[in-house]
């Protein structure tokens, strides 16, 4: 019924970021050895079954990955799945303004969340996401400029975001746990490092001057 395809959603959903983090990182790292694409998948699904084969204490090592990540948000199910594309076909996504506008937009939503809702701030914005029109308002405006833009991939991860948190879909009752989550932000952060430190040595140096 309802109630068994609901648990099924919830237990492949509750382990999505830990087996395509799992997958990106091994294929990731078979990349460096300039492995075939088929090849990087092989090992990442490998690094899949030995993360779940191997015992730590009274747990599979997956099973202490997947409890240390949280269930990802529609955007940062997004990611990763991107990041576990990079990773097998070597293609590079921070290139793209679409991809570039979406991951600052992590970076910045995680500034304004995380540091209060840890306790670095008197005030806790994570609130916002039980009742109120101040994020609702925002992820309005942030879905306008998206469709203007055509930004098509970002406003289907937050409609499937905003959908699930009116459907109750998740065990989350907050708005913010359907658009982002930690490992998005983390990943978000080390995207524009990426781009950052690329955009550096790119950078054109200047042409020494000849003195006559």
């Amino acid at each position: 019924g309802r109630t068994e395809m609901m648990s099924a959603v919830d237990y492949l959903l509750d382990r999505s970021s830990a087996v395509l983090l799992v997958f990106a990182a091994a294929a990731a790292l078979s990349h460096v050895l300039r492995l075939s694409p088929a090849k990087r998948i092989a090992i990442g699904l490998i690094a899949i079954a030995a993360a779940v084969l191997i015992p730590i204490s009274t747990r599979s090592a997956f099973d202490w990955i997947v409890s240390a990540l949280e269930r990802p948000s529609a955007p940062g199910l997004l990611l990763l799945a991107l990041f576990a594309i990079s990773a097998v076909t070597g293609r590079r996504f921070d290139g793209g303004s679409e991809f570039r506008f979406g991951t600052a937009m992590l970076v910045l939503a995680g500034v304004l969340l995380y540091p209060g809702a840890v306790g670095f701030l008197n005030y806790d914005p994570y609130a916002l996401g039980y009742s109120g029109y101040v994020l609702p308002l925002a992820l309005v405006l942030l879905l306008a400029y998206a469709l203007f833009r055509r930004y098509f991939f970002i406003v289907a991860a937050l409609n499937v975001g905003i959908i699930g948190f009116l459907l109750e879909a998740g065990r989350s009752l907050n708005l913010w746990d359907y658009v982002i989550d930690p490992l998005a932000w983390l990943l978000a952060i080390g995207a524009w490092i990426t781009i950052a430190i690329a955009a550096v040595i790119r950078k054109p140096k200047p042409a020494s001057s000849v003195v006559a």
